[in-house]
């Protein structure tokens, strides 16, 4: 062999040492380099939970106590109030019969008056827990049942089987509303409420068109805080309430009013245009808690007596409120024509404010009582809800807020299945894991008959997955999408790769032992 060919085989073999060694680098660094540095970060999560959720499956258990004089009344009422319970799914009770000790029977027949009777019942019973109600007999009543403002119900006798099944099924337990939380559908309630959430401000706005015409006297503040804050400051299990008051000049509004015997009409179609009047003036929407609206609204002396016509254009008896679903209550405030004289309104304290009471009632998911027959519901005596009240706006909100939960995490899973590149980072896959085990925790509870913590643990996964389900994050890499990756790989790495996979049968030659260029041949 000459010098020559030494010297070309040495200068060959560097040449594909070093094609080899670039391969090498390419494939062992280069290559999982970029894996790495372009892969998508995503924190496991527990699809296979999410997937099981059964929404439809969930129910609440309650505890029912029937108190009677013998036993044969206690097994009938108890007997026909679980027979009207058996086929519902969305509560469960656990009905306990009892006869009334001797002591308590001679008071509650004694006594004339409903709410002495109550309180006997309250000093044998605990009728102060949550979730649990009474049913119990009292000879001496006027009606078949009578409901007040604790967590008991008299009735007559075994007679009065039927009302007490309807008075639970209409008023207490309300099955068909607790389905109507439960389901994706909204019913008529629930497009009337407002959402579920940790908390919310209460607005007391005053709008005043035209002060320099007239002076009112009312102190918002005062009413507010006397009325609305007893009201909610029974509902601290349920929500937090900001209570905030303020007034409004120089807000008038044509309302078209018509004239009409004893004064004017304003269309209901003009209605909406006034909310939104409102909404520009009344900066209610600086915070990120919902907002419950409720505006009195001074009549001007020159539309005084103002009434709403219904969108149907029957002429109603005058009425002087309105309510919006999800937003609040207006109550027109009509000054009287010597009033209006005197340059001086006092607004009716104690009607405005009722009439707002019974708005929130219903923006919270307190619904209105259809009367039944042979049944007396006892009116409220002060601004606060009744005590079962409280209780069934518990169950309420624990199933809807565990529907909504579950139904953002299925939501969001399959997206997150569908979209490869979207970014799952520690703080998304922590709330997501609180709300699984949240739910199932509520669950647990839920069967339990314990609604506080049912209701607490609801609420904390309802949180958890709208935080999770509004991560900003999870936007990060939607903007580039996949093909627009491989619109920058494509001309940054294919002038690369080309050479590269040229010299690898080179070097699939060389390493065999072949000649990597045939010899030419004269």
């Amino acid at each position: 062999m000459s010098k020559h060919d030494t010297k070309s085989e040495t200068e060959e073999a560097n040449r594909m040492w070093a094609s080899a060694s670039f391969v090498g680098v390419l494939i062992i660094i280069g290559l999982p380099l970029w894996w790495k540095t372009t892969e998508v970060y995503r924190v496991a999560l527990p699809y296979d939970k999410i997937n099981a959720f059964e929404t439809d499956s969930h129910y609440i258990a309650t505890e029912l106590t029937v108190l009677a004089n013998d036993d044969e009344t206690a097994q009938e009422v108890a007997r026909q109030i679980e027979k009207a319970f058996q086929e519902s799914d969305v509560i469960k009770l656990k009905i306990t019969k009892k006869i009334i000790p001797n002591k308590l029977q001679h008071l509650l027949d004694s006594v004339a008056d409903e709410q002495e009777a109550l309180e006997d019942v309250g000093a044998a019973f605990n009728i102060k827990k949550h979730n649990t109600f009474y049913v119990v007999q009292r000879k001496p009543l006027y009606q078949d049942v009578w409901v007040g403002t604790e967590r008991v119900a008299f009735f007559r006798d075994i007679k009065a089987c039927s009302t007490i099944v309807k008075v639970l099924e209409k008023w207490i337990y309300q099955p068909s509303v607790l389905i109507g939380a439960r389901s994706e559908i909204a019913d008529a309630a629930r497009q009337v409420r407002f959402p579920s959430g940790p908390g919310y401000h209460v607005v007391l706005s005053v709008v005043h068109p035209r002060p320099q015409e007239l002076k009112v006297n009312f102190n918002a503040r005062d009413a507010i805080e006397d009325y609305i804050g007893s009201f909610v400051d029974e509902l601290t299990d349920l929500h937090n309430f900001t209570l905030k008051s303020q007034w409004l000049h120089l807000l008038d509004f044509d309302f078209e009013a018509t004239e009409v015997a004893g004064g004017r009409l304003a269309a209901a179609e003009r209605l909406p245009l006034l909310l939104t009047r409102l909404e520009e003036r009344a900066a209610t929407h600086v915070s990120e808690r919902p907002t419950l609206n409720l505006a009195l609204y001074v009549v001007p002396c020159r539309l005084a007596p103002l009434a709403l016509q219904r969108y149907d254009k029957e002429i109603p008896p005058p009425v002087q409120a309105f309510m919006s679903p999800k937003w609040g209550g207006v109550v027109f405030g009509n000054p009287t024509p010597e009033e209006c004289e005197k340059q001086v309104y006092t607004p009716p304290v104690n009607l405005i404010m009722g009439t707002f009471l019974s708005q929130l009632r219903k923006l919270l998911g307190i619904t209105d009582k259809e009367a039944q027959a042979g049944a007396r519901l006892e009116a409220l005596r002060r601004a606060a809800p009744r005590a079962w009240e409280r209780d069934a706006l518990l169950r309420l909100r624990a199933l809807q807020q565990l529907a909504s939960a579950e139904t953002s995490l299925r939501s969001l899973a399959k997206l997150l299945g569908e979209i490869s590149n979207i970014v799952i980072n520690d703080e998304v896959g922590a709330s997501i894991n609180l709300a699984v085990e949240s739910i199932h925790r509520a669950t647990e509870h839920m069967e339990k008959a314990d609604l506080l913590e049912a209701h607490r643990y609801s609420q904390q996964a309802f949180l958890a997955a709208e935080t999770a389900f509004m991560e900003p994050s999870l936007l990060a890499l939607l903007y580039f999408p996949d093909d627009q990756k491989y619109a920058i790989y494509i001309p940054l790495f294919l002038p690369i790769m080309f050479p590269v996979v040229l010299s690898l049968k080179n070097l699939l030659l060389w390493f065999r032992g072949k000649p990597v260029h045939k010899e030419k041949t004269d």
